[in-house]
């Protein structure tokens, strides 16, 4: 049964009335949302920080980089920015809790992400997204899950073994500068993202259930 990925019910809409409020963003400024998993990613977190005083004299950055990582970047991108103009759009969080992932969803023009379940979370939002699977997870399945996202328009993939600042750089800025692609990447994504999957997943295993009765 092709069921999909079960998505939290607290984050599906995304929260836009408040959402600037809420994170401290400025009006009209493009946002970047980076996500790292609950454990942070330390190559894509490597990555963002190094090329992070540039991008924020066009883009504000919402970066989660995981909770035990959040000290160590904050110092990092505290020395980093110092005299740096426009520093207070890189914002920094550990983890992203409901109310706020629901925030940063209703605000960010792009997504730079692991390739785990969040795939699934981007693609309800209907946000494209720049994707950066794990090497050599288990059975590969983070590799599939990109290429397979990849397949249908939604999202641009960078393997860990090709990341680099730069290339990272560049793909974000051929992203943004560009509104008509950015906009099919859009509806890709919503055609890919489902909200029933748990339902027929439950279906699924009643029906299984009702078969098996003696």
């Amino acid at each position: 049964a092709l069921t999909g990925n079960p998505i939290r019910k607290e984050i599906i809409a995304p929260l836009r009335d408040g959402a600037h409020e809420l994170l401290k963003l400025e009006e009209g400024i493009p946002v970047l949302l980076v996500l790292g998993g609950s454990q942070g990613a330390q190559i894509i977190n490597e990555a963002i920080l190094e090329i992070a005083p540039v991008l924020i004299q066009k883009y504000q950055i919402i970066h989660q980089v995981g909770q035990n990582n959040l000290e160590e970047m904050r110092n990092t991108a505290r020395v980093l920015m110092e005299g740096i103009e426009h520093k207070d759009r890189y914002k920094i969080f550990g983890y992203l809790d409901d109310r706020l992932l629901k925030a940063a969803a209703g605000v960010a023009d792009l997504v730079i992400s692991r390739a785990g379940s969040t795939i699934f979370e981007i693609a309800i939002w209907g946000i494209p997204s720049i994707i950066i699977p794990i090497t050599d997870s288990n059975k590969n399945h983070q590799r599939k899950n990109a290429f397979s996202y990849a397949r249908t328009g939604a999202c641009e993939v960078i393997e860990e073994s090709n990341l680099t600042p730069n290339l990272l750089a560049s793909e974000i800025e051929r992203l943004m500068g560009n509104k008509e692609k950015r906009e099919k990447m859009s509806k890709a994504a919503l055609a890919f993202g489902t909200t029933d999957a748990a339902e027929k997943i439950a279906r699924e295993v009643i029906n299984i259930l009702i078969e098996h009765q003696t």
